[in-house]
């Protein structure tokens, strides 16, 4: 069943593992005017603050104890939290690591045998439920530039079946077995730990989302005299994970993607057709030598020519990734299924669907990283585009971020500034439109206007247009 999280209404994490029957028996027993609400709102708040991003890693930590505040108790249970608390503890669910100086108040966290459960999602009713609900914009800019795709964020508008998306999340991240995850001393194994963080932290941005906590932001650049926003746009429904946000709706109505297909590589294919080649007799030199093939100046800008044509005719059709699959697996050998691993943590099968999704993934880091980097992969890619791979590498030593640089900006103006925001000035906001970095998100009955304005915005600007997947 979808639920929806309507105004003094919060949207919370409850661990599989507790017994609420017993714990509402022994509340009304023990507390006056007991509120099973209030119990909930502080196991939610444990299970959400035991979760964080490390940014520096772009990892998920998993904390075995949440420090919270009292003032958050007090706010929203009232002056008498401690027995909730006490009741807790009594039951032998959570404890209360002691205070130490210098640190903001107590950690709260479960017991060790009720830790890395499932969870499930209930939205409850508790005090000042509003005052945790809030949207910020990284800079004056973005609440300015971006103000006509912000405003659909309407957290009431939108509803999920809670139970699927668990069940769905679950299912990416523990497969084959891995759940429950091993423990050992009271401990769990670090790939165990990974992978339920990853989990929790899926489930933990679906509720901030349901709960109307947003934040949004996208880089900014000169024009003229003032500025603008450019690039991508990171907002709360991309941070979802795909699990969650094919099951969303918005105003009761099914939300579609329309996804570009091999976004990275088709703007890439564009940007090397705008650029100017140059041909000198160092480049003509370091591409005899390094390829064992002869080209004169003539030749190199003719090679060029067929090989960004060539690129652009599989980006377009969407192929680009397949064309890689079998050098790179013969390259990577045995570490290819470790690698998969690695990355993805799931354990690795041989079958088109994942080695199509490691394949974009090595390519796509190989894009965006320093020539000193993912080498076996630039060895597959110069073997098949030797002029192409040089281009880029020459760039990189200008700076390797700039590619990615221009690449991002390339698709965040086509698909933010030319489709996004020009869908909501045509249809005046009767179209929901919300951007996935390299798609636009609608309701069903607006699929098909968005898939002819791919087409058009893309043939005017490019001459082409990309293959499209509806999910």
């Amino acid at each position: 069943m979808r639920q929806t999280v309507n105004k003094n209404e919060l949207m919370v994490l409850l661990p599989l593992s507790l017994n609420y029957s017993r714990i509402e028996i022994e509340g009304n027993e023990k507390i006056k005017n007991f509120d099973m609400n209030c119990i909930k709102f502080i196991i939610g708040r444990i299970i959400y603050s035991s979760v964080v991003f490390v940014k520096t890693t772009e990892t998920e930590k998993y904390n075995h104890h949440s420090v919270i505040n009292s003032d958050t108790w007090i706010k929203h249970i009232g002056k008498n939290y401690l027995e909730y608390v006490q009741l807790l503890i009594d039951l032998k669910y959570i404890n209360r690591k002691p205070y130490v100086v210098g640190e903001e108040s107590f950690g709260y966290g479960f017991l060790k045998p009720l830790r890395f459960s499932r969870v499930f999602a209930e939205v409850i009713q508790i005090k000042s439920a509003d005052d945790l609900k809030s949207t910020t914009t990284k800079t004056s800019y973005v609440k300015k530039y971006e103000k006509p795709l912000i405003d659909f964020f309407d957290y009431t508008k939108f509803s999920i079946d809670t139970e699927l998306a668990e069940n769905d999340v679950f299912e990416a991240y523990f497969m084959e077995g891995k759940y429950p995850i091993k423990i050992s001393h009271g401990e769990p194994d670090k790939e165990g730990l990974a992978t339920y963080s990853y989990y929790l932290m899926a489930m933990k941005n679906m509720v901030k989302f349901m709960n109307g906590i947003y934040s949004f932001s996208r880089g900014s650049d000169k024009v003229g005299k003032g500025y603008k926003t450019v690039g991508r746009f990171y907002n709360p429904f991309a941070r979802l994970n795909k699990e969650i946000r094919k099951l969303m709706f918005y105003d009761n109505r099914k939300i579609h993607e329309i996804d570009l297909k091999n976004s990275i590589p088709y703007f890439l294919s564009n940007y090397l057709s705008s650029v100017r080649y140059r041909v000198s007799k160092k480049r003509l030199d370091r591409i005899n030598s390094s390829f064992h093939i002869y080209m004169n100046s003539e030749s190199l800008k003719t090679c060029m020519d067929t090989e960004v044509n060539d690129f652009k005719n599989l980006c377009v059709s969407g192929g680009v990734y397949d064309v890689f699959i079998d050098r790179l697996m013969e390259i990577y050998g045995e570490e290819w299924g470790k690698e998969y691993k690695r990355l993805f943590l799931v354990n690795y099968t041989n079958c088109y669907e994942k080695n199509r999704e490691l394949t974009k993934k090595l390519l796509l880091a190989m894009f965006f990283a320093k020539n000193s980097q993912y080498e076996k992969v630039q060895q597959v890619f110069a073997e098949r585009y030797p002029v192409i791979y040089d281009f880029l590498k020459t760039k990189k030593k200008q700076g390797y971020k700039k590619i990615s640089k221009q690449l991002f900006e390339m698709e965040g103006f086509m698909i933010v500034d030319v489709l996004a925001k020009e869908l909501t000035k045509e249809y005046r906001r009767e179209m929901p439109v919300f951007t996935i970095h390299d798609s636009i998100a609608t309701t069903s009955e607006h699929v098909e206007t968005v898939k002819s304005y791919f087409n058009n915005v893309f043939h005017q600007r490019y001459g082409n247009a990309p293959t499209l997947s509806i999910s």
